[in-house]
């Protein structure tokens, strides 16, 4: 009985140093950058019916190339902006506003014309709004980095 409960304690020791590792993002702890700022700006287009939120992400290293980012249950594409002095890497996604109606009827020729419902896909991480995740090649791997505080830009008219 007692070689049953010694193994039964080795396990759960052995799972809780496996779940210490889990706070990070599955890369590494401090990656070979630092965010200096990361922001984000909502455009609207009502005519189109139409969001865009533009992020942008600025880091302290000038060799580092950032892939893409996870933001608001959205993946895009980060691309180097380089008409800018600095680091600075920006990516955009587009959501529509205007609500869908659908026509509902038993006979399927009367709901010719409704569109297919957007399908979101579900990104692999667990965020809040404020929340972002980065993803970059290092040593031939790539890695992700989880930035805490993305804030939002103010746009004057």
């Amino acid at each position: 009985m007692k070689k049953y409960i010694h193994i039964a304690l080795i396990t759960l020791v052995g799972l809780a140093f496996l779940g210490c590792g889990t706070s990070k993002v599955n890369g590494q702890a401090e990656p070979p950058f630092k965010v200096v700022e990361a922001t984000f700006a909502n455009l609207v287009n009502s005519e189109l019916g139409i969001k865009e939120t533009i992020v942008i992400i600025k880091i302290d290293n000038s060799n580092m190339k950032l892939d893409s980012l996870y933001f608001r249950n959205n993946k895009m594409s980060l691309v180097k902006d380089f008409s800018s002095s600095e680091n600075i890497f920006l990516g955009s996604f587009t959501t529509s506003i205007t609500s869908h109606d659908y026509i509902l009827d038993s006979d399927p020729k009367q709901e010719f014309g409704n569109k297919p419902p957007v399908m979101v896909s579900k990104i692999p991480f667990e965020l809040t709004d404020d929340e972002a995740v980065v993803s970059y090649f290092y040593k031939n791997k790539i890695n992700y980095y989880k930035i805490l505080a993305v804030k939002e830009m103010e746009i004057k008219d």
